[in-house]
């Protein structure tokens, strides 16, 4: 496959001082590896300058270049701030920001975890580790912030149910549920179990996307689940 730096540079969006140093392909496994990093100063003459100290080497899987898995490999100055960078991401994650992004976004779409292990190739050792780090508010999700019970984006079409049964996704009702400010006689032993879970991850994600992923798998639970809920939805149209 015929590639030089500086187009691969494009298409993983890089900007200076960024740049692609070297990359690899494997054919068999269809995988692209780039190794990234800061471009040396130059001065006069184009002589390079000291180039900074970096720190250890960091590896993200970035979104797919064209049907090729993709990983990105970093070595940045030390002290550099990478979060903002969608190639890129958080120390301690297996995914850069683009890619956070692209699962979070099949979590919200209520896409289980095996699915989206087909749809990305992503093994699923890592998307439990992505997931449980988002459950105990230790990930972020970069993206415009927007008012917790706002949760419908335009376009968006709510999964089917009667209007008259169940609180619109961006009914009030919903956080006031799952913050405790509504306590509803609960018959069925899954929603105790799913409130008991939700209540406790709320205690810890500050972070508003993923708080409201929280509030899109209760309301979803409502609607797969509307049937046996009879007694809970009486109580919570009438809060």
């Amino acid at each position: 496959m015929a590639l030089d730096k500086v187009l691969l540079g494009r298409l993983l969006q890089l900007n200076e001082p960024w740049t692609v140093r070297d990359f690899r392909f494997d054919p068999d496994a269809r995988k692209l590896d780039a190794w990234v990093g800061v471009e040396p100063p130059r001065g006069w003459f184009a002589r390079v300058r000291r180039q900074p100290a970096e720190g250890p080497e960091r590896v993200w899987r970035h979104v797919d270049l064209a049907g090729w898995r993709c990983h990105v490999h970093v070595q940045a100055p030390i002290g550099a701030d990478l979060s903002a960078l969608p190639w890129a991401g958080a120390v301690d994650m297996p995914f850069s920001q683009a890619l956070s992004k692209h699962v979070f976004a099949l979590f919200n779409e209520g896409v289980p975890l095996n699915g989206i292990c087909t749809i990305t190739g992503i093994p699923l050792q890592e998307l439990w580790k992505f997931k449980y780090s988002l459950d105990q508010g230790k990930t972020a999700i970069a993206v415009p912030a927007s008012p917790l019970v706002d949760l419908a984006p335009a376009g968006s079409v709510a999964p089917a149910a009667p209007a008259d049964d169940i609180p619109d996704l961006t009914d009030p009702v919903w956080l006031k549920l799952i913050e405790g400010q509504v306590d509803l006689d609960i018959r069925a032993l899954s929603l105790k179990l799913l409130m008991t879970r939700l209540r406790s991850q709320l205690e810890v994600i500050t972070d508003e996307e993923v708080r409201m992923l929280k509030l899109r798998e209760l309301h979803r639970y409502f609607v797969k689940n509307a049937r046996m809920l009879g007694h809970e939805l009486s109580q919570l149209r009438a809060s």
